[in-house]
């Protein structure tokens, strides 16, 4: 994960897959971001080949968590073909702002150059990992009826 905070925005680029693995640090970074005053995000999926269900769940739980805050919003943003089909097929686009041809932020896009850095971000443990996985699970089961019954299995075992 890559970010930089531009004056109004806080961009975050994926560089590899979207997973289980990266998924809490991802929300832990943007907790941290809100608490800090950040309210506007974007999630840069340009160099992420693909995602799992935990990723997908997490996007969403953030999703809703910026969308409480005054003025908070999350784009989606680069997301190739494959990713764009997986939210969709979970129903994920009617919630999610999801900029599909490219026509947002140009401006930042073009500002990103050598300002994205690594997030600081700790790798969480066995157990909060699971926590993760269980509430974004959670959140897909809760964003469409039809997803309910995809993730009972899941969110048993966690």
């Amino acid at each position: 994960m890559l970010f930089a905070s531009l004056p109004h925005v806080v961009w975050i680029r994926i560089d590899g897959k979207g997973s289980f693995e990266i998924s809490g640090q991802l929300r832990d970074f943007v907790m941290r971001k809100i608490e800090s005053g950040s309210v506007q995000f974007v999630i840069d999926l340009d160099r992420c080949p693909g995602m799992d269900s935990t990723f997908m769940g997490t996007l969403l739980g953030i999703s809703q968590d910026v969308a409480v805050v005054e003025k908070g919003f999350l784009d989606v943003v680069n997301a190739n073909g494959r990713n764009v089909q997986l939210l969709k097929n979970l129903g994920l686009t009617s919630i999610i702002s999801l900029d599909e041809k490219a026509e947002r932020w140009i401006t930042e896009r073009h500002q990103l150059g050598q300002e994205l850095s690594l997030c600081d971000s700790v790798p969480l443990d066995k157990e909060a990992t699971a926590i993760i996985m269980l509430e974004a699970h959670k959140a897909l089961a809760n964003a469409q009826p039809e997803n309910a019954a995809r993730f009972e299995d899941v969110i048993h075992f966690l």
